[in-house]
């Protein structure tokens, strides 16, 4: 009788053995399965990271230049206002396509504002040296320079941070 429980004793410790063995192994591939969804995450944004860069440094020299040339003679000013606004309409597209949301989402911002000032100055709603108006496109491009950065900085970790792909505990 006592061979007996011993063996049912044995037997169950063995079933519960393998038990936990199968539910660390199960926490271990999930780990390992989550792991590699962010290996593969930081793998494809390092490759956007390059072109990214450069579509959000364009987008940047282009508001720049716009924003220098409100410095200018107001005569000069107007003269070379299409020609900056086409440059930053043709970086916003870049950008769009870049991504992420947030970054295309202020360059829009940026292209707006230039935008409505181009509709006040074809309108002739504008009174003053547009030189006054310069406090709304840094602000805008200083927007979108914060976002651009954030972007870059990403470092593949799922929106919910570093401890979402941490160790699962036993």
């Amino acid at each position: 009788m006592g061979a007996a429980i011993g063996g049912g004793l044995a037997g169950l410790t063995a079933v519960g053995t393998g038990l936990f063995g199968l539910r660390q192994a199960r926490l271990q591939l999930k780990h390992q399965e989550s792991e590699a969804a962010r290996q593969r995450r930081f793998e494809s944004l390092t490759e956007r990271r390059g072109p990214r860069s450069q579509a959000y440094a364009e987008f940047v020299a282009a508001g720049q230049d716009l924003i220098d040339a409100l410095y200018g003679q107001e005569r000069e000013f107007h003269e070379q206002f299409e020609g900056l606004w086409e440059n930053i309409r043709k970086r916003r597209s870049t950008v769009a396509i870049a991504g992420p949301d947030p970054v295309v989402k202020a360059a829009g911002e940026f292209a707006d504002e230039v935008r409505s000032f181009r509709n006040d100055l074809m309108h002739r709603l504008r009174r003053g040296h547009p030189f006054n108006e310069k406090h709304r496109f840094e602000r805008r491009l200083d927007a979108f320079t914060k976002a651009a950065r954030t972007a870059l900085e990403d470092e593949g970790h799922p929106p919910g941070g570093p401890s979402a792909t941490a160790a699962p505990q036993a």
